[in-house]
């Protein structure tokens, strides 16, 4: 074999293996990640269902304030979809979907 068709094939090789490590690297950083994001998203669940355990049972006297919370519990359900009690009568194609992620 001739000598510069070696070294093509060292230097391949060399950018083969330079180019795996950083693959598993970026696997390496990606599991952290998505590590990361599952812890965050366990909290801000159970923060979200205390705050929404708040928001249902807060009693409030002025005709205001009980605005304020139908609209902020308007708004909840909204963003974050209905408490997992009555997401089977709201949206029966989601309460399906629950049971997967549950």
């Amino acid at each position: 074999m001739p000598t510069s068709l070696v070294k093509e094939q060292v230097r391949c090789k060399e950018r083969l293996r330079n180019h795996l490590s950083e693959v598993g690297e970026s696997f390496d950083y990606l599991r952290s990640d998505v590590r990361n994001l599952s812890r965050y998203m366990a909290e801000l669940e159970e923060l979200i269902e205390s705050y929404r355990a708040f928001a249902a049972t807060v009693t409030l006297s002025a005709p205001a304030d009980r605005a304020t919370q139908r609209k902020l519990l308007k708004r909840t359900h909204k963003i974050i979809g209905p408490p997992p009690d009555t997401l089977a009568e709201t949206r029966p194609e989601l309460a399906q979907c629950e049971d997967l992620v549950t």
